[in-house]
């Protein structure tokens, strides 16, 4: 018998019984972590964090699923330990990785806050999303907090979603993006051609979606996600919309080799003409609109969605004249136009007046980035 193989084999034999680490001394000290603290890292009546902390390290240590993420837990708030946030979202990854839906949701949650932490926000929104799928409450409410802090996060949350759950799709299915807006529970509006041709859709960062309604003629679509995004926008009940009204869009275009980024514009009406039907379809605007804003809100100066951002201009066949040199306006489908389309459909929609009236610039940016989401297509 080869000698080495020999040693290697009584080692295998000797290695389970140093430090108590026997397979019943793991399941006691597995039992004994689980007893001993909560879900939530509360410690049990009368125990002391120290062992708690030995116990739940020794089980994780010793391939104990259960512990994984209770072994994190100790390690991220110092429960019997000094903190080691760096440790502990290794024991919250395997954990992520293996074990029961709910210790992993608790874990992609717990990831995700030791990022934003760190402010890694992208890398946050991205585990939020994947907790939030698996039924966490309080990863679904940080999931839209923090989309509306830091719009700007969400393309590079995308992109990290896609590595971290290749689920909807790899890189190369990646076909196209868009703008949204959130007009329900879990309802995105956007473009008919943003949805065009996608097997799979998604409302970043990984929020699988399907379609509900399209209408190739006026371009609008809605799809579906059972995640809340938010308060819906408030959509206003008439066209009327003077020339000298500012207007904001808000959007995830991306120029040229940029990524994506959440950008709010401002404009108004133009004052070129249109021809045709397309009159009643679209209004004209100087608001700067570039790929990657369509289906994005347009809204009013009391923060009320008055259009639907369908392209940057010149358009050919729609403008009489091109746009000015140097400058890239836009058109957007008509509010009266949005409403038929959702009452055909059956599409429930909120309707005000007059909205609340945002009280500065930062306040518009902070209303426009939350109605607005962007929009993922893959086509496999």
């Amino acid at each position: 018998m080869n000698p080495r193989l020999t040693a290697a084999a009584a080692l295998f034999l000797v290695i389970p019984f140093l430090d108590g680490f026997t397979p019943a001394a793991r399941a006691d000290q597995a039992g004994q972590c689980m007893a001993s603290l909560s879900l939530d890292g509360k410690l049990h009546s009368g125990a002391d964090a120290a062992q708690v902390a030995s116990a739940c390290l020794g089980a994780a240590n010793g391939g104990s699923v259960q512990a994984y993420y209770l072994a994190g837990l100790v390690l991220e708030q110092g429960i019997g330990t000094a903190k080691d946030p760096g440790k502990a979202e290794s024991w919250y990854r395997k954990a992520a990785g293996k074990g029961q839906p709910q210790a992993q949701s608790l874990a992609q949650f717990a990831i995700g806050r030791i990022a934003e932490a760190q402010g890694k926000h992208d890398i946050a929104l991205s585990w939020y999303s994947r907790a939030a799928l698996k039924g966490h409450a309080r990863a679904a409410e940080a999931l839209l907090r923090l989309r509306i802090e830091d719009p700007a996060a969400v393309f590079a949350a995308a992109e990290y979603t896609i590595i971290i759950d290749p689920s909807l799709g790899s890189d190369d299915d990646f076909s196209k993006f868009g703008s949204g807006i959130v007009i329900g529970n879990g309802v995105v509006l956007t473009n008919e051609h943003v949805v065009a041709g996608c097997s799979q859709m998604a409302v970043a960062p990984g929020l699988p979606a399907q379609i509900v309604a399209t209408d190739p003629a006026s371009d609008l679509a809605v799809i579906k996600t059972r995640i809340p995004l938010g308060d819906p926008a408030a959509i206003a009940p008439d066209d009327t919309l003077s020339a000298e009204m500012d207007l904001y869009t808000g959007g995830y275009p991306g120029v040229g080799t940029a990524e994506p980024t959440f950008v709010m514009t401002t404009g108004r009406r133009s004052e070129r003409k249109v021809t045709g039907d397309d009159m009643d379809l679209y209004w004209l605007l100087t608001n700067q609109i570039d790929p990657g804003n369509s289906g994005g809100p347009l809204i009013d100066a009391s923060g009320r969605v008055v259009g639907v951002v369908a392209a940057e201009l010149p358009v050919t066949g729609i403008v009489k004249k091109s746009a000015p040199v140097g400058l890239k306006e836009g058109m957007a489908v008509r509010a009266g136009v949005v409403r038929a389309f959702l009452d055909r459909h059956g599409i429930a929609y909120r309707t005000v007046a007059q909205g609340s009236v945002p009280k500065t610039a930062a306040d518009m940016k902070r209303h426009a980035a939350a109605v607005s989401v962007l929009v993922e297509c893959f086509a496999k």
